[in-house]
């Protein structure tokens, strides 16, 4: 295991962002988002499906490169919640055959993810995630691993939390929860997602992944895998973000970090800093100026 860089994994070759949709029980419930599925077939306790939040070389909106690893674009609507995610950086193998687009998915590390969102009214996932610059965010240090697809391996032994820092307190925002706890993980996960961009049709809320990337066929993607349930301060009133804000996504290793500590350590500043048995995501929430024809609405 070390730590390594997007930039490191992908060489500069193109990737795409992703995520998945309803791998954490309640999570959806607690979004507001459950109705919104209500038409999407899927098998008891598996996820809903999968959505876009970046592809390179798009014409639409979902083509602003969004990832930052410090900031978070507070937009002029406001409602923006956090949602704290383990994020897969993953290689994709392309099939031959006209019948599948994808025949497997490698996945080469996982770093701490915020797959911010947009709580608003829209058709598509994809339209409350991606309003521009730093709408959503990747701690920059990734831990390289060649065992997800294991159960036990590396990724198993990790958990994941979230705070928000406002006015000087710290908030726990996201409950603590295993990495275990997920719905669907390690090969499981992989078949799933392969079956998913193959097959997944224009439905609803979801679009059809494998056609969106048909013509690019990008090397590599990160795959944000579900987002957590909210603490009780994460399903309140005050949920939504402030400029100034600061949120925070960790995911530790449960061997040798505990919460008490971890949370400790969150406290003063700086901030301890990532490493193979702690990853930290920092995002400072401000506002950003749009580039101009990039608005969500134009999907």
């Amino acid at each position: 295991m070390k730590i390594v860089t997007l930039d490191e994994i992908t060489q500069g070759q193109d990737w795409v962002g992703l995520g998945i949709a309803g791998n954490q029980a309640e999570h959806l419930a607690q979004a507001g988002e459950a109705d919104d599925f209500k038409e999407v077939v899927a098998l008891e306790n598996a996820p809903k499906g999968m959505f876009p939040w970046y592809i390179p070389g798009s014409d639409s909106f979902l083509g602003v490169h969004p990832l930052s690893h410090d900031r978070l674009n507070n937009n002029s609507e406001g409602f923006l919640q956090p949602e704290p995610e383990i994020a897969l950086v993953v290689k994709f193998e392309y099939s031959d055959r006209d019948e599948k687009l994808l025949d497997d998915i490698s996945v080469l590390g996982f770093s701490a993810f915020n797959d911010c969102s947009r709580r608003v009214a829209a058709a598509k996932i994809s339209q409350k995630k991606n309003w521009g610059a730093a709408s959503q965010g990747m701690a920059k240090e990734i831990l390289s691993i060649d065992d997800f697809t294991r159960e036990g391996g590396t990724s198993d032994n990790y958990r994941l939390t979230c705070y928000l820092k406002r006015d000087g307190e710290l908030l726990q925002y996201g409950k603590d929860t295993a990495v275990t706890d997920y719905c669907y993980s390690n090969q499981t996960l992989v078949d799933w997602m392969v079956n998913q961009i193959n097959t997944q049709q224009d439905n609803g809320p979801l679009e059809p992944i494998g056609q969106m990337l048909v013509t690019s066929k990008p090397a590599y993607g990160i795959i944000a895998i579900g987002a957590t349930c909210y603490s009780e301060f994460g399903n309140s009133e005050m949920r939504f973000l402030k400029e100034d804000d600061e949120i925070l996504v960790i995911a530790y290793d449960g061997d040798q970090h505990t919460t008490s500590a971890l949370e400790k350590s969150l406290i003063g500043s700086p901030l301890p800093e990532s490493n193979a048995s702690r990853l930290i995501l920092q995002q400072q929430v401000t506002t950003i100026s749009p580039p101009p024809n990039t608005s969500p609405q134009e999907a």
